[in-house]
C-alpha cells in the first residue's frame, strides 16, 4: 500500500513540474514571437526608408509653356 501512495505522488508530482515547465516555456515562446515579429516590422521599415533616402530626384527639363 506503501508503494502505491508513492508511485501516485511521483506521478502528481511529475504532472505538477512538468505543467509549470511547459508553462514558462510557452510564456518564452511567445515573448519570443512577439519580439521577432516587431524586430521583422523594424527591419522593413528601415529597408523603406533607406530606398527613399536612395532615391534622386528626377531631372525633368524645364519646358516653357507659354507662346
Amino acid at each position: 500500500m506503501d508503494i502505491t501512495y508513492y508511485f501516485i505522488g511521483l506521478l502528481t508530482g511529475v504532472s505538477v513540474t512538468t505543467f509549470f515547465t511547459g508553462k514558462e516555456l510557452y510564456k518564452y515562446y511567445t515573448k519570443y514571437r512577439i519580439q521577432q515579429k516587431q524586430l521583422d516590422r523594424i527591419l522593413k521599415l528601415n529597408d523603406e526608408i533607406k530606398k527613399l533616402k536612395n532615391l534622386k530626384p528626377i531631372k525633368t527639363a524645364n519646358y516653357n509653356t507659354s507662346m
